[in-house]
């Protein structure tokens, strides 16, 4: 059973710790990843993110993909994953719901 709330040892102090803030490593990538990832205009999403954006189904965006007269922004290649320019998609839902 679970001990009653009021015999529970008060929570430890987060400052007690000596240099909590800096227990994590920075991540390892090299520069070209980094660039590509960094900033919120270069934010990248993956295929069923931008379905949801555009409200579409999933297929329905790789076949937008698929078809080099629909417009669709290019995809591109991370470490072996399909990944979009976030603000490249929502341009093409700007362009789409004008028309």
């Amino acid at each position: 059973m679970a001990a009653e709330p009021r015999n529970r040892p008060p929570p430890a102090e987060s400052s007690a710790l000596p240099g909590a803030d800096d227990i994590h490593p920075r991540a390892r990538t090299s520069s070209g990843e980094s660039e590509i990832l960094r900033g919120p205009e270069h934010l990248l999403i993956t295929v069923p993110e931008a379905a949801s954006l555009l409200r579409v189904g999933k297929r329905t965006v790789w076949r937008l993909m698929a078809d080099p007269q629909s417009g669709f922004p290019e995809r591109k290649h991370i470490r072996g994953r399909t990944l979009l320019v976030r603000e490249d998609v929502l341009a093409f839902l700007g362009l789409r719901t004008s028309q």
